[in-house]
């Protein structure tokens, strides 16, 4: 009698649970460990292994330190129900899969990429919830490990860069060749991700390494802007070298694990303006001409569907986690304004007066930030992806399920797809229409590449509200900020 736990791979046999009425694979490995002489090295694939291998376990975390920017990506997230990540490791590229329950025909793959400003984060549950998702979504569901902060993003000229990424690539491969044998279709494989998560999304649709490997995309407050300055990438590794007393790049494979998890965050800035405007510090892509041969949005070929969502309010939750350092006088805000090539902040200060019906800076602060690392650079992406000839549908999260204080905050879609607006106490019947509205769209967009609407168009009501009072609305909102705001419309 066949035995439904064990499943033969490429690299060998795995033994999972029972999930519900499905099952989970913990902890296989896609990629040899990235440790001693393999730190700061391209991912290598997984050694085959001869007998049955227990996947019964989640596998640690990737390594990550306690510094950087408060709770981007939901780690620390006060209404965020996600607990400590106690157990991480920096041998850590392994991914986890869900199936459902036995089905006639191959099922959709959703390849989840976690958040968490690519400092923290982790593919197990509760941080990432691959078994909710698959119940909602009737696919099957990985999620993936990838390396963090400076082990992932470091940029060291004469080395490969970008390897958080070569990372993603590395687990994707290892999907399109084995997810069949877990009832998954290999040519219906969606990646999907949040904040650090879709920022990564929106690099790899720009990497040669990455084409075939999925065919449709969802990217939930990200977009193709994390790209950082290679002079800044390269004076941020040097600094970093410095802090640490290390004279050579390789002296770096040597170094304790501790050392660098405890300065790494010395290098970028934690406020989330500076990492997000031009010139700032803050992991993120770097376009080397190999990995990223070019920027992102002039390397997509539309072959693959977008589904892009904003939340409405997406740095509001980054104001109440910096408490008084967010706050910053109107002369400093005009400063970041100018930064993306404003040209008269007064005027743009006043257009976003009018839009939020208040003059309190740190309002306006919100409301250029979130437009200014989020809202807008999706569209930028829709935009490029249809000028290349693809397909792209693009959603707007207005609900509030922890009330209008946090607003439609970043990480409060995860509260939807995650299933767990019971444990914040907004399993009330308004904030569960919003989520089956979201979850209704996933499923559509994975089963069949149509999430439910209209592709968007330019200066029409083509964006999807979640939990708003419209159906539809105008992404970017047609009012006077669009005036004053550089080079768009």
């Amino acid at each position: 009698m066949e035995d439904r736990l064990v499943v033969d791979t490429a690299e060998g046999a795995v033994r999972g649970v029972a999930d519900g009425n499905g099952r989970c694979f913990r902890g296989i490995p896609f990629a040899m460990p990235p440790v001693g002489e393999l730190r700061f090295q391209p991912p290598e694939p997984a050694q085959r292994w001869a007998d049955v291998r227990s996947a019964e376990q989640f596998p640690p975390a990737p390594a990550q330190g306690t510094g950087g920017l408060a709770g981007d990506g939901g780690s620390t997230f006060p209404t965020f129900p996600t607990a400590a990540i106690t157990t991480t490791s920096e041998d850590c590229l392994y991914l986890n899969v869900w199936t459902p329950a036995a089905s006639g025909e191959p099922l959709p793959v959703v390849v989840w990429i976690f958040g968490g400003g690519l400092e923290a984060g982790s593919a197990n549950p509760p941080y990432s919830d691959g078994s909710a998702l698959s119940r909602l979504t009737g696919a099957v569901v990985v999620t993936i490990n990838y390396r963090l902060a400076a082990l992932g993003h470091l940029f060291l000229e004469g080395y490969s860069s970008n390897l958080a990424l070569q990372d993603q690539v590395c687990a994707l491969g290892w999907v399109k060749r084995n997810i069949e044998r877990f009832g998954g279709d290999p040519d219906n494989i969606t990646v999907a991700g949040q904040s650090a998560g879709a920022f990564s999304i929106g690099a790899l649709l720009g990497m040669p390494s990455a084409r075939g490997l999925f065919s449709k995309a969802i990217l939930h407050s990200g977009n193709a802007s994390r790209i950082i300055d290679r002079q800044v990438a390269a004076a941020m590794a040097a600094d970093l070298l410095d802090a640490l007393h290390v004279d050579e790049q390789r002296q770096l494979r040597s170094v304790p694990l501790q050392s660098i998890l405890d300065l790494q965050s010395t290098v970028v800035s934690g406020d989330i303006g500076e990492r997000n405007l031009p010139g700032g510090r803050a992991w993120g892509t770097v376009v080397d001409g190999t990995v990223v041969p070019v920027h992102p949005l002039h390397a997509l070929t539309g072959e693959v569907a977008l589904l892009v969502g904003t939340t409405r309010d997406e740095v509001q939750i980054f104001r109440l986690l910096a408490g008084d350092s967010f706050e910053v006088p109107l002369t400093q805000l005009h400063e970041e304004m100018r930064r993306i090539g404003v040209t008269d902040p007064a005027a743009l200060a006043d257009a976003y007066q009018a839009r939020i019906g208040s003059a309190d800076p740190a309002g306006l602060r919100v409301a250029f930030l979130s437009d200014a690392a989020y809202r807008r650079p999706a569209i930028d992406l829709v935009q490029a992806q249809l000028a290349a000839g693809g397909t792209a549908h693009h959603f707007l999260l207005e609900d509030e399920p922890c009330g209008p204080q946090m607003g439609a905050f970043h990480g409060s879609d995860l509260l939807f797809i995650f299933d767990k607006l019971s444990q914040v106490d907004a399993a009330t019947p308004a904030h569960l229409a919003a989520q089956t509205m979201l979850v209704d769209a996933w499923r559509a967009f994975l089963w069949k590449g149509d999430p439910g609407w209209t592709p968007w168009l330019p200066g029409a009501p083509s964006s999807r509200a979640i939990g708003g009072r419209n159906d539809m609305v105008s992404e970017p909102p047609l009012d006077a900020v669009s005036t004053f705001w550089p080079g768009r419309g």
